[in-house]
């Protein structure tokens, strides 16, 4: 089985890591008016996510890895992972966020598999630049991507996640769990909904569809 996890909100116990980037350098004041405008429709997911990069430029990226460091672990979270990679499961991480957070988690837990967008650095120097491998509104592409690359069928997959942005997802996987859900149309799309602070509630339930 192939389990899916969402970062920020789900493994990590922060609403967006960029967000929290902007907020703890100082940027939020310009990340924040970026963010409307891709709201309101006047610039692509991309356009959004280069402005916000552009306002890091030039700080070395170790100190943007630093402060990811410092974001705890939602509850139960390295626990869930290392059981489910103990039980057999393939884990995987899909992420809208920051791979200085995946690569995080990828460091602290073994993963298979992880993708999220990158901002990008020249030796050692942010550029501005970012790469985008998740859209705001692809997750459901990507995953099939995934399961394109491990040989999995979506009924032998399961996505965990909190915001509408794992729709998509939720409704290839053959199990959609909204953990914590943001919204009630997550829970709506998802087959079994947990609210708690520990994310290990979730495991009888992976288990028990075990393939």
């Amino acid at each position: 089985m192939l389990v899916v996890f969402d970062v920020d909100g789900t493994l990590l116990d922060v609403d967006s890591s960029w967000r929290y980037l902007h907020e703890r350098l100082g940027t939020w004041h310009l990340g924040r008016v970026y963010a409307e405008r891709f709201f309101r429709g006047e610039i692509s997911y991309e356009e959004w996510a280069r402005l916000d990069a552009s306002l890091w430029k030039g700080l070395p990226i170790q100190r943007l890895r630093g402060l990811i460091e410092e974001i705890p672990y939602v509850d139960g979270a390295l626990e869930t992972l290392r059981t489910l990679k103990r039980a057999g499961c393939r884990v995987a991480l899909l992420s809208a966020g920051l791979t200085l957070a995946t690569d995080r988690i990828c460091r602290d837990t073994p993963i298979d598999y992880a993708v999220a967008n990158e901002v990008l650095a020249r030796n050692g120097v942010v550029s501005g630049e970012v790469r985008v491998n998740v859209g705001y509104s692809e997750k459901g592409k990507v995953l099939r991507e995934m399961l394109k690359r491990f040989g999995v069928k979506p009924s032998q997959c399961a996505v965990v996640g909190d915001d509408e942005t794992l729709i998509p997802a939720f409704k290839i996987a053959g199990l959609a769990i909204a953990f914590n859900p943001k919204t009630e149309k997550v829970s709506k799309n998802a087959h079994i909904t947990i609210k708690t602070k520990n994310l290990s509630k979730i495991i009888p339930h992976l288990l028990k569809q075990k393939i």
